[in-house]
């Protein structure tokens, strides 16, 4: 073999070894991302049971996070829940640090799970330790 086909060779191997394994991560974020929308969809229907411990804002900030993962499919940051409240419920007059701080007190409460600083998504209810 020529030193061109050694390399077509080597290049050919190469490509195929990582079209595998895009195609094994694509799966894996597809299966993450499924996951991802039951769980926001089990949390949903969850806690219309919790309603009444909540206060008002509380509630709110909690049916915006879980809007907001359902429709992008991501966790929401504390800019798009905040933008998110405001849009949803102009109504409300709730400044920007309440709204920060009823997303803590939800993650203080295990109703809101934070997977990376700054982004939250919610918890099923069975899964929250009382």
């Amino acid at each position: 073999m020529s030193d061109i086909e050694m390399e077509l060779k080597t290049a050919r191997e190469r490509v195929n070894f990582l079209e595998k394994k895009c195609a094994i991560q694509e799966r894996e974020i597809q299966i993450l991302r499924n996951a991802l929308t039951f769980q926001t969809a089990e949390a949903e229907k969850s806690y219309r049971d919790l309603e009444e411990s909540f206060d008002r804002v509380s509630m709110l900030v909690l049916n915006t996070v879980v809007h907001l993962v359902k429709v992008h499919k991501k966790p929401a940051s504390y800019d798009s829940i905040i933008h998110a409240f405001k849009a949803r419920y102009p109504f409300i007059d709730a400044k920007s640090e309440t709204i920060s701080r009823r997303v803590r007190e939800l993650v203080r409460r295990g109703l809101l799970h934070s997977p990376s600083r700054g982004s939250f998504v919610p918890i099923a209810v069975k899964e929250v330790k009382t």
